[in-house]
């Protein structure tokens, strides 16, 4: 009997190791760039006097470049990077680990505390810019931003907007404050129709907006905007992807500590930024990519910004159905927007 556990504990150890084997080798093949044409770096960058990691990867050299800054402030796209191969044949992608989060912040640690303010932000991703347009030869890039990543692109866009072929928001913020007040009854409605008695309770507790930045009760909104987002577009479960997901769990997973630090530094700052005072005239044409079911960032208030503007050109692209997290769970719909609303921006006829 114990012959017979031990081979069958072998031939399940075996098994094991043969199917990780084959997701690892399914997942290098998905990655996998040809370097006579394409681009596919990461390495940290001395930028605003630290070491800030920059991911670049694409098909084509010659294809225009999107530098995306990511939402939170705190949570890398890097991880997510598999998801967005169909993005890599038609752009070079950069993704960036900002101040305070993944690669960066595991290097830096909390000692950029007090550099934590969105004015640093905006001279580091212009930094990046720079960076990016020498080293990739490049006149102009495309600067996509989404949640907080919108925030920080349209200071970036405002302050050096020769640097950008155009900027595209989503989960475009105006005022922080203005979309807790439209979104909180849009989303206790929303978590009521769905039957989730969690999310009305909590919901309830933290009671109607506004919320101070210090405290737990804005989390009860962040939290089931995001976890009550639409989903409009199912991904495929392949070894490539199971390999992915489990290079995200041995890294730690759950919340990254580079998200808990840069939300505590930053978050009272973001709370009372507000664009439409701010921002209203831009050098730049503007591209607004919003899910209409958006409960982080109301649509109607990202619309009254946008019909507010002055831009070279502007337009408003709704997802419909998507939500504040359309660019991860709509993201077919997303390229395709991309491809006929931006890339003409980027290159002319």
């Amino acid at each position: 009997m114990r012959k017979l556990l031990l081979w069958g504990a072998l031939a399940i150890g075996f098994a094991v190791v043969l199917a990780l084997g084959i997701c690892a080798y399914a997942y290098r093949t998905a990655m996998r760039i040809d370097p006579a044409k394409g681009i596919d770096e990461g390495q940290f960058v001395q930028i605003g006097g630290i070491a800030q990691w920059v991911q670049i990867r694409g098909e084509d050299r010659n294809n225009p470049v999107i530098l995306w800054l990511n939402g939170g402030p705190g949570f890398s796209t890097i991880p997510s990077t598999l998801l967005y191969r169909d993005w890599e044949r038609q752009f070079t992608v950069v993704m960036w680990d900002q101040r305070g989060e993944g690669r960066t912040f595991d290097r830096s640690g909390p000692a950029v505390a007090s550099s934590m303010t969105i004015a640093q932000m905006t001279r580091d991703g212009i930094a990046v810019a720079q960076y990016l347009r020498a080293h990739l030869h490049k006149d102009k890039i495309i600067l996509l931003g989404h949640s907080w990543g919108s925030l920080l692109g349209v200071h970036m866009v405002q302050a050096r907007p020769d640097l950008f072929s155009v900027y595209v928001g989503t989960g475009q913020i105006v005022n922080l404050e203005r979309d807790a007040e439209a979104a909180y009854p849009l989303l206790l409605a929303q978590a009521r129709v769905l039957g989730n008695k969690d999310a009305v309770e909590e919901l309830t507790a933290a009671g109607p907006p506004p919320y101070p930045a210090q405290g737990l009760k804005k989390w009860a909104w962040v939290k089931w905007a995001n976890a009550l987002d639409p989903r409009t577009e199912t991904t495929r479960l392949t070894p490539a992807m199971v390999w992915s997901l489990l290079r995200g769990i041995l890294s730690g997973g759950g919340l990254p500590p580079g998200a808990v630090f840069s939300q505590q530094a930053m978050w009272e700052e973001i709370l009372r930024d507000d664009l439409g005072k701010s921002a209203r005239r831009f050098a730049v044409p503007i591209v607004v990519i919003q899910g209409t079911q958006d409960r982080l960032t109301v649509p109607a208030v990202t619309r009254a910004y946008f019909d507010d503007i002055q831009a070279p050109a502007k337009r408003f692209v709704p997802i419909e159905g998507g939500g504040h997290l359309a660019i991860f769970s709509s993201r077919k719909a997303f390229l395709r927007i991309l491809l006929a609303q931006v890339r003409p921006f980027a290159v002319p006829p």
